[in-house]
């Protein structure tokens, strides 16, 4: 297939007119992470619920990779990220091997975060408040989420007892809607308090997610106000 031939199937799937189209591409993902955060509060005790959370975070990762289509050197970067996150995440949870989670969620936080960055930059600059990427600035702060769950994932194991829930540790293995709604109370700065960071790295990285939601609130928004009084000029 020569270079032209490449671009023009590229434009087909991800151009303005394409099949998956920025607006697309972003309803996809907002869709999957919003399910992903739902999915293993409900069904993560059962079999079938375990396999369609799997499924649902394979959608994201997929349409993660999508959504930077039109940067086409990350999105090439991104495609090998999300496949050694997906083979990695198959086998941790077929194998019982605890290196096996540990390269799993270290995957996943390298993912999300080169992701989460190469959104950010990219909504600074062009297409932040068309209604495309407003569904992406939502989705940027989800996925901000589920970076820091598996950070925290990757510290629970490395670091045993770097949290305690209800002033008890927590019991292993940590389901995963425990690290994600500990990751969205701290992201939020909500913080009821029932599950408590007590190790050194632990305290740091909840302190780090907790100013990274404020700030990412606060330059969103810098942003549209920017947007606006340009569009008025």
């Amino acid at each position: 297939m020569t270079q032209d031939q490449h671009s023009s199937l590229f434009r087909k799937f991800f151009g303005p007119a394409g099949i998956l189209n920025r607006e697309r591409r972003s309803k996809l993902l907002l869709a999957s992470i919003v399910l992903f955060y739902i999915l293993p509060a409900l069904s993560e005790n059962r079999l079938i619920g375990k396999i369609a959370i799997i499924i649902v975070l394979y959608v994201a990762l997929v349409a993660s990779a999508m959504e930077l289509a039109e940067k086409r050197t990350i999105f090439w970067t991104a495609i090998p990220l999300a496949l050694l996150s997906m083979i990695s995440l198959a086998l941790s949870q077929s194998l019982p091997y605890q290196w096996l989670d540990l390269a799993s969620r270290i995957a996943l936080a390298i993912f999300f975060f080169f992701v989460s960055v190469s959104l950010f930059v990219y909504l600074g600059r062009a297409g932040g408040t068309e209604k495309g990427g407003m569904y992406v600035s939502v989705s940027l702060y989800f996925l901000l989420g589920m970076c820091w769950f598996a950070i925290y994932g990757v510290l629970n194991i490395v670091q045993p007892g770097s949290f305690t829930q209800g002033g008890a540790p927590m019991p292993e293995p940590v389901p995963w809607s425990t690290f994600l709604y500990f990751s969205m109370t701290t992201l939020t700065t909500l913080g009821y308090g029932d599950i408590v960071a007590v190790k050194p790295a632990a305290r740091m990285c909840t302190t780090l997610e907790a100013a990274a939601g404020v700030l990412y609130v606060a330059i969103t928004v810098a942003r549209l106000v920017a947007s606006r009084q340009e569009q008025k000029e």
